[in-house]
Protein backbone atom coordinates (compact mmCIF):
# COMPACT_ATOMS: atom_id res chain seq x y z
CA UNK A 1 0.00 0.00 0.00
CA UNK A 2 2.57 2.30 0.98
CA UNK A 3 4.59 1.93 -2.81
CA UNK A 4 1.30 2.27 -4.64
CA UNK A 5 0.51 5.64 -2.14
CA UNK A 6 4.02 6.64 -3.10
CA UNK A 7 3.99 6.32 -6.60
CA UNK A 8 0.45 7.92 -6.56
CA UNK A 9 2.36 10.97 -4.89
CA UNK A 10 4.82 11.27 -7.69
CA UNK A 11 2.57 11.92 -10.34
CA UNK A 12 0.57 14.14 -8.43
CA UNK A 13 -2.48 15.52 -9.87
CA UNK A 14 -2.73 12.25 -12.19
CA UNK A 15 -2.44 10.33 -9.41
CA UNK A 16 -5.19 11.95 -7.07
CA UNK A 17 -7.13 11.37 -10.83
CA UNK A 18 -6.46 7.48 -10.09
CA UNK A 19 -7.09 7.20 -6.59
CA UNK A 20 -10.32 8.90 -7.07
CA UNK A 21 -12.06 7.22 -9.84
CA UNK A 22 -11.01 3.77 -8.78
CA UNK A 23 -12.14 4.33 -5.18
CA UNK A 24 -15.33 4.77 -7.12
CA UNK A 25 -16.01 1.10 -7.70
CA UNK A 26 -13.15 -1.05 -6.34
CA UNK A 27 -10.04 0.47 -4.58
CA UNK A 28 -9.83 0.56 -0.74
CA UNK A 29 -8.00 3.75 -0.65
CA UNK A 30 -9.95 6.99 -0.49
CA UNK A 31 -8.52 10.29 -2.44
CA UNK A 32 -8.19 12.08 0.88
CA UNK A 33 -4.97 10.03 1.34
CA UNK A 34 -3.51 12.46 -1.59
CA UNK A 35 -6.27 15.40 -1.50
CA UNK A 36 -4.64 16.58 1.65
CA UNK A 37 -0.80 16.65 0.72
CA UNK A 38 -1.21 18.04 -2.61
CA UNK A 39 -3.64 20.57 -1.35
CA UNK A 40 -1.15 21.67 1.71
CA UNK A 41 1.96 21.69 -1.07
CA UNK A 42 0.18 23.86 -3.20
CA UNK A 43 -2.84 25.71 -1.17
CA UNK A 44 -3.35 27.78 -3.98
CA UNK A 45 -4.59 24.76 -6.13
CA UNK A 46 -7.10 23.39 -3.57
CA UNK A 47 -10.09 24.69 -4.73
CA UNK A 48 -9.61 23.29 -8.08
CA UNK A 49 -8.21 19.88 -6.60
CA UNK A 50 -11.74 19.68 -4.55
CA UNK A 51 -13.49 20.19 -8.27
CA UNK A 52 -11.16 17.35 -9.79
CA UNK A 53 -11.63 15.31 -6.62
CA UNK A 54 -15.13 15.79 -7.55
CA UNK A 55 -15.83 15.03 -11.45
CA UNK A 56 -13.60 12.09 -11.28
CA UNK A 57 -15.41 10.39 -8.19
CA UNK A 58 -18.63 10.67 -10.42
CA UNK A 59 -17.07 9.37 -13.50
CA UNK A 60 -15.67 6.18 -11.35
CA UNK A 61 -19.40 5.75 -9.80
CA UNK A 62 -20.00 5.28 -14.01
CA UNK A 63 -18.16 2.47 -13.50
CA UNK A 64 -19.31 1.49 -10.43
CA UNK A 65 -22.91 1.54 -11.62
CA UNK A 66 -21.99 -0.19 -15.02
CA UNK A 67 -20.58 -3.39 -13.50
CA UNK A 68 -23.57 -4.00 -11.22
CA UNK A 69 -25.37 -3.50 -14.45
CA UNK A 70 -23.36 -5.67 -15.62
CA UNK A 71 -21.99 -7.84 -13.20
CA UNK A 72 -24.85 -8.27 -10.50
CA UNK A 73 -24.75 -9.94 -7.67
CA UNK A 74 -22.02 -12.31 -8.27
CA UNK A 75 -19.50 -9.11 -8.80
CA UNK A 76 -21.18 -7.54 -5.45
CA UNK A 77 -20.36 -11.31 -3.23
CA UNK A 78 -16.72 -11.50 -5.03
CA UNK A 79 -15.38 -7.93 -3.90
CA UNK A 80 -17.84 -7.58 -0.62
CA UNK A 81 -19.30 -9.13 2.38
CA UNK A 82 -22.50 -10.58 2.26
CA UNK A 83 -23.64 -8.03 5.28
CA UNK A 84 -22.53 -4.97 3.53
CA UNK A 85 -24.06 -5.91 0.64
CA UNK A 86 -27.37 -6.35 2.45
CA UNK A 87 -27.06 -2.73 4.29
CA UNK A 88 -26.57 -1.18 1.09
CA UNK A 89 -29.39 -2.85 -0.81
CA UNK A 90 -31.57 -2.00 2.69
CA UNK A 91 -30.16 1.77 2.09
CA UNK A 92 -31.19 1.98 -1.09
CA UNK A 93 -34.31 0.10 -0.98
CA UNK A 94 -35.52 2.46 1.86
CA UNK A 95 -34.19 5.79 0.61
CA UNK A 96 -33.12 5.42 -2.57
CA UNK A 97 -31.23 8.35 -3.92
CA UNK A 98 -30.93 9.73 0.10
CA UNK A 99 -28.70 6.84 0.23
CA UNK A 100 -26.63 7.78 -2.21
CA UNK A 101 -26.03 10.82 -1.20
CA UNK A 102 -25.30 9.94 2.76
CA UNK A 103 -22.69 6.99 1.22
CA UNK A 104 -21.54 10.06 -1.30
CA UNK A 105 -20.91 12.51 1.82
CA UNK A 106 -19.83 10.14 4.71
CA UNK A 107 -16.64 7.41 4.93
CA UNK A 108 -19.53 4.55 4.30
CA UNK A 109 -17.56 3.41 0.99
CA UNK A 110 -19.11 5.00 -2.20
CA UNK A 111 -17.99 2.04 -3.99
CA UNK A 112 -20.61 -0.07 -2.67
CA UNK A 113 -23.47 2.32 -3.48
CA UNK A 114 -22.39 2.97 -6.83
CA UNK A 115 -21.99 -0.79 -7.89
CA UNK A 116 -25.83 -1.39 -6.18
CA UNK A 117 -27.33 1.04 -8.04
CA UNK A 118 -26.41 -0.83 -10.92
CA UNK A 119 -27.84 -4.15 -9.09
CA UNK A 120 -30.41 -2.72 -7.69
CA UNK A 121 -31.35 -0.26 -11.27
CA UNK A 122 -31.57 3.18 -9.53
CA UNK A 123 -31.48 5.76 -12.38
CA UNK A 124 -28.46 6.82 -13.75
CA UNK A 125 -29.36 10.56 -13.54
CA UNK A 126 -30.36 10.05 -9.78
CA UNK A 127 -27.10 8.51 -9.17
CA UNK A 128 -25.14 10.80 -10.95
CA UNK A 129 -27.11 13.91 -9.49
CA UNK A 130 -26.55 12.70 -6.38
CA UNK A 131 -23.32 11.74 -6.47
CA UNK A 132 -21.91 14.69 -7.71
CA UNK A 133 -23.82 16.50 -4.76
CA UNK A 134 -22.23 14.70 -2.00
CA UNK A 135 -19.05 14.16 -3.47
CA UNK A 136 -18.93 17.70 -4.18
CA UNK A 137 -19.98 18.60 -0.46
CA UNK A 138 -17.21 16.51 0.45
CA UNK A 139 -14.57 17.67 -1.01
CA UNK A 140 -15.06 21.46 -0.97
CA UNK A 141 -16.02 21.12 2.49
CA UNK A 142 -12.79 19.40 2.98
CA UNK A 143 -10.88 22.07 0.72
CA UNK A 144 -12.50 24.99 2.44
CA UNK A 145 -10.92 23.62 5.61
CA UNK A 146 -7.53 22.77 4.27
CA UNK A 147 -7.98 26.69 3.01
CA UNK A 148 -8.60 28.36 6.13
CA UNK A 149 -6.67 26.09 8.74
CA UNK A 150 -4.19 24.48 6.70
CA UNK A 151 -2.06 22.27 8.33
CA UNK A 152 -4.22 22.03 11.57
CA UNK A 153 -7.07 20.96 9.08
CA UNK A 154 -4.91 17.55 8.40
CA UNK A 155 -5.70 16.67 11.87
CA UNK A 156 -9.26 16.98 11.66
CA UNK A 157 -9.60 15.48 8.27
CA UNK A 158 -7.63 12.10 8.91
CA UNK A 159 -8.25 11.75 12.37
CA UNK A 160 -12.14 10.71 13.31
CA UNK A 161 -13.61 13.59 14.34
CA UNK A 162 -14.35 14.31 10.63
CA UNK A 163 -15.74 11.17 9.84
CA UNK A 164 -18.25 11.67 12.97
CA UNK A 165 -18.63 15.25 11.72
CA UNK A 166 -19.90 14.41 8.18
CA UNK A 167 -21.99 11.45 9.82
CA UNK A 168 -23.58 14.08 11.92
CA UNK A 169 -24.45 15.94 9.24
CA UNK A 170 -25.83 13.76 7.00
CA UNK A 171 -27.60 12.05 9.46
CA UNK A 172 -29.22 15.50 10.22
CA UNK A 173 -29.79 16.28 6.67
CA UNK A 174 -31.18 12.33 6.43
CA UNK A 175 -33.96 13.07 8.96
CA UNK A 176 -34.84 16.47 7.66
CA UNK A 177 -36.09 14.77 4.18
CA UNK A 178 -37.53 12.13 5.92
CA UNK A 179 -39.68 14.33 7.91
CA UNK A 180 -39.96 16.66 4.84
CA UNK A 181 -41.20 13.56 3.23
CA UNK A 182 -43.69 12.57 5.89
CA UNK A 183 -45.20 15.81 6.44
CA UNK A 184 -45.74 16.29 2.44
Amino acid sequence: MEWFLLAMEQYGVWGLILITFLDSFISPVPPEVLFIPLSLAKPQNTVWLALVTTCTSVAGALVGYWLGLRGGRPLLYRFFRREKVKKAENLLQMYGVAAVLLASFTPIPFKIITISSGVLGLSLKKLLFWSTIGRGARFFLEAGLLVLYGYEAKKILEGSSFSVLTLIVAFGGLAIYLLYRHFR
